[in-house]
């Protein structure tokens, strides 16, 4: 297939990109030269290529603190529009979108989301997604396309996300304390970088096959509790935890992904002991540290 990724030069486009090379023709587009924001960047090119397949993976990050809430909505939801009314426009039939769990909020322990639970989102980069996502419902179904949605749990790599197993991680070699909110029990999960561009180019092969539809998948496959992933921590670089008072950071958000795993036919094969492995000299790096 001619396949667009769109951020092809980001975080999961990369090693996606590296992935579909062997069977596709791929084409990146990112900044600066394209920008879902502004149509006039890409309308021309998209028509030119007439590709068979649009992969959106560009995005504006951001988390329960983030204050660029336009900026956010800008690109991951009106970018989102824009792009896929260029698909449409043009003919392009098959899209995948880059989404995320966190769409659906929180949930109680042993109470995992599935792709069917109401989306409940929490902050400015959730709430976004969730636009894109009902905007897409639309377009599947107006223009009969095949749309996969992959909301994947958060992402572990070489990235600058300050996600809990980093900032624990970073805080033991630091010679600091964990800090663990309430009493450390609310779970969550994550999900190596290779498995999630594995986990995408699955999502590529079911749109491929798919019928016309709009087609929400997750991918995850390391579910642990604050305390449980600060015990492992502590247990490879020492150190301690305390518990202080909860926050709004306190919450459970886990799913249930047997259908998704079925329908793309992927598991994750990276482990959270070995994620953690990994993660220890990429922030020792980034800290400056020798080993």
């Amino acid at each position: 297939m001619n396949i667009i990724v769109v951020g092809g030069r980001g975080f999961i486009g990369r090693p996606l990109v590296e992935q579909l090379r062997p069977d596709h023709q791929v084409e990146v587009w990112d900044l600066p030269e394209v920008d879902i924001r502004r149509p006039a960047s890409f309308s021309q090119r998209l028509e030119q290529s007439r590709p068979d397949m649009v992969v959106n993976l560009a995005a504006v990050l951001g988390t329960m603190y983030s204050k660029n809430a336009y900026e956010i909505f800008e690109t991951n939801a009106l970018g989102n529009l824009n792009l896929v009314q260029s698909c449409a426009e043009h003919g392009v039939r098959r899209y995948v979108f880059a989404s995320s769990l966190t769409v659906h909020g929180e949930n109680a322990i042993g109470d995992p989301r599935t792709v069917n639970s109401p989306f409940h989102p929490k902050h400015a980069y959730s709430a976004s997604k969730a636009a894109a996502e009902y905007c897409l419902m639309q377009y599947a179904k107006l223009h009969a396309m095949s749309i996969v949605t992959v909301r994947p749990v958060s992402i572990l790599g070489d990235t600058y996300m300050n996600h809990a197993p980093v900032d624990f991680v970073q805080t033991l070699l630091r010679d600091d304390t964990i800090k663990l909110f309430g009493t450390g029990t609310h779970e969550r999960e994550w999900l190596w970088i290779d498995d999630c561009a594995e986990g995408f180019l699955r999502a590529v092969d079911f749109s491929a096959a798919a019928a016309p539809g709009y087609h929400p998948v997750f991918l995850s496959g390391n579910r642990i509790s604050m305390k449980d992933l600060a015990e492992k921590c502590i247990s490879r670089l020492g150190g301690r935890m305390e518990f202080v008072k909860p926050t709004a950071q306190a919450f459970t958000l886990t799913c249930d992904t047997a259908d998704s795993d079925a329908r793309l036919g992927w598991r994750a094969t990276t482990g959270i002991d070995a994620m953690l492995d990994r993660l220890i000299p990429i922030q020792r790096s980034k800290l400056g540290l020798e080993r």
